[in-house]
């Protein structure tokens, strides 16, 4: 089976010489997609984990929203819980504003579709 890892932990940005805890936003969500290349490594592989650092204080809606929102339109929500997984270390609760980002992706979709 052929994996990703998209380690949040490459991605994060600083102020200043300080490692920020959050990964917040539309645009840096979009950012991250972009340069981790997420959309055609999903395609490629069979399998997607998204390692989150340890010391994460938050992960928005909105950032998810942008970081997997080619995916859900081009594959569906199903496809995309189906092949996402979470690194074994990962102590952060992402169910819940994963479901909204999900959620917030469909009513976009659903609502352009009309």
């Amino acid at each position: 089976m052929r994996t990703y890892i998209l380690d949040l932990g490459k991605f994060r940005k600083k102020a200043g010489k300080t490692v920020l805890k959050v990964f917040t936003g539309r645009d840096y969500g979009a950012d991250v997609r972009d340069r981790s290349k997420l959309d055609s490594e999903f395609v490629s592989n069979d399998c997607v984990v998204l390692k989150i650092p340890t010391d994460t204080f938050s992960i928005t809606p909105s950032f998810l929203e942008e970081l997997f929102y080619n995916i859900v339109k081009d594959h569906g929500k199903e496809a995309l819980l189906e092949r996402l997984k979470f690194d074994e270390s990962n102590v952060y609760e992402i169910e819940e504003p994963l479901s909204e980002a999900i959620d917030r992706i469909l009513q976009k979709i659903n609502g352009l579709s009309r």
